[in-house]
């Protein structure tokens, strides 16, 4: 059987997509300039060829366009194309600002993408449509063997029927109790033809243990897999693991892994770098207003709960009188928020000043401080005050496993028309579980329409 996770193959497929990208840069060229390239050109714009195709080759690996494709839909191989893509054409138009470069052509960079984007696309539906369809017709299968009982046997009898995508045939299936024997079980894996054994056994206190029928089955050198007997709504991400001779099976309720969170840091450090000096600008304005408007200091400082429940203090601009958290004691009978959250219409706790900070978010400016050292990221969920989270119920502190944002999901989907916590806490583990930086990126462009707007 040829496997779609060969080394082999999926260079042979990197290959391929490098021929088609510098296909589509030579027919952009001829396109945009009517002949083709010469040694000159390739001076100029040969960079393109040793440094921009070879950047989003990576980015499509990372999105995993190059293993296990036969898993994805059509609409995942478009939308991670689209991002490997967006992604790389926008690093290439930073480079060409941030270079001064004014001699290229931007019409022959047009022709490029609408190209590359049209080979690319093409040739992976194409592929896994001829793919699919070698498949449904019983070429090039494993046959499997299911073993176990109830609902997750019952699944992969639907998921293997005749004609699935995945190069799987069932040879038989094996129910699994406290009855079977092993000798029968090992019976019908050498009198039949297995490739595969897949194992799914429910949860149950009184059930057949798996590991008699799994000694059998790789005693006869076939490939076992276990289908987990967990709910599977609740699993984000999961990998195999190892501690000293012990096998683990991690389960994420982050969807984040490192090379994402590294990302996601480096556009915290450079956002946060922007907003500090956007702070540092403004300061000689907005401090002297404070200070003029109101007794009390600048800066207003309040120890928040942040990942996995770290305190620390964060800052911002004093936008209400030195006494509000005195006051909020006796206002807490009007609050609008049904849950564990604070919120009234015309605070009478805030001054002036305060209130047009706060309609252009200004007061949040000295929160880049936060970011800057780790606290905080740009977006993420809000950060709560313990006494906040002391009112929380258990699956409220999901949204405390990442850190916390200076603006989020919620804050630009009608933060001042959502009156319920759980429609909060509902919209912040929406984040959490469909994260991107692409994500990232489309919050903060919508904050910035939401404060220009004034809403």
């Amino acid at each position: 059987m040829l496997k779609e996770n060969s080394t082999i193959v999926r260079r042979a497929v990197i290959g391929a997509d490098l021929i088609l990208l510098t296909g589509a840069f030579v027919g952009a060229f001829v396109l945009r300039f009517q002949r083709l390239p010469g040694t000159g050109d390739w001076r100029d714009y040969g960079w393109v060829t040793l440094i921009f195709i070879p950047t989003l080759l990576f980015n499509f690996y990372r999105a995993g366009l190059y293993h296990k494709l036969r898993y994805l839909s059509n609409r995942q191989i478009g939308k991670r194309l689209g991002l490997a893509f967006t992604v790389a054409f926008a690093l290439a138009a930073a480079a060409l600002f941030l270079s001064h470069a004014t001699h290229y052509s931007r019409l022959l960079f047009l022709y490029f993408t609408g190209l590359s984007i049209l080979l690319l696309t093409s040739s992976k539906l194409i592929g896994k449509a001829l793919i699919d369809h070698i498949r449904t017709h019983g070429v090039n299968f494993r046959s499997v063997l299911l073993a176990g009982r109830g609902q997750s046997l019952e699944r992969l009898q639907e998921i293997f029927r005749p004609g699935n995508p995945y190069g799987l045939k069932i040879a038989g299936v094996v129910k699994l109790d406290c009855d079977t024997q092993t000798s029968a079980f090992s019976r019908f894996l050498t009198d039949t033809v297995i490739d595969e054994v897949y194992f799914a056994i429910p949860r149950t206190p009184r059930g057949p243990a798996i590991d008699p029928y799994l000694e059998q089955a790789e005693a006869a050198g076939k490939i076992c897999k276990i289908i987990l007997n967990i709910n599977e709504n609740r699993l984000s991400k999961c990998e195999f693991s190892r501690l000293e001779e012990l096998p683990l099976v991690v389960l994420h309720p982050v969807t984040l892994d490192p090379d994402q969170i590294l990302l996601k840091r480096a556009l915290d450090l450079i956002g946060s770098l922007v907003g500090i000096t956007i702070n540092f600008l403004l300061f000689p304005f907005i401090a002297p207003a404070i200070k003029l408007d109101s007794p009390g200091p600048i800066f207003f400082k309040q120890t928040r709960v942040g990942q996995n429940g770290r305190t620390f203090e964060l800052y911002k601009y004093r936008s209400m009188h030195q006494n509000a958290e005195a006051l909020k004691q006796e206002l807490l009978a009007q609050n609008e928020l049904n849950g564990a959250v604070f919120k009234i219409t015309n605070d009478p706790r805030i001054t002036r000043v305060g209130r047009i900070l706060r309609k252009t978010s200004l007061d949040e400016l000295p929160q880049f401080w936060n970011v800057l050292v780790g606290n905080m990221s740009l977006v993420g969920t809000r950060p709560p005050t313990p006494d906040e989270v002391a009112g929380y119920d258990l699956h409220h502190h999901r949204r405390l496993s990442i850190k916390p944002g200076i603006t989020g999901l919620w804050q630009v989907s009608g933060r001042n028309k959502i009156t319920d916590f759980d429609e909060i806490v509902k919209l912040d583990t929406n984040y959490i579980d469909q994260w991107s930086l692409w994500l990232d990126c489309k919050i903060l462009g919508k904050t910035f329409m939401v404060i220009w707007s004034g809403n």
